[in-house]
């Protein structure tokens, strides 16, 4: 997952990158369900979802360079019940 992850950012997000969005972890997810989702449910039957979501979470905070800012309550991604606000300013 850290590879994809990287590879979402790095691409398709990377418009995002200087200005980042609060939302940026939803926008993650939405992607990985565009486009990786068998590769997320293998890693959720292998490590857990709590796990990998927490995983993917930290992980775009680190890539970015990123401060927590509070919590959504009501993510659009289906794959997450609510995720961390970030930004980069």
């Amino acid at each position: 997952m850290e590879f994809i992850i990287k590879e979402i950012l790095d691409t398709t997000l990377h418009k995002h990158r200087n200005k980042c969005p609060e939302d940026i972890t939803d926008l993650v997810f939405l992607e990985i369900e565009k486009s990786y989702v068998a590769e997320y449910e293998n890693s959720v039957r292998y490590k857990g979802v709590d796990t990998i979501n927490k995983f993917i979470g930290k992980l775009i905070r680190q890539h970015w360079d990123l401060k927590n800012i509070g919590r959504c309550n009501n993510p659009k991604s289906r794959l997450i019940s609510s995720y961390e606000k970030h930004c980069n300013y």
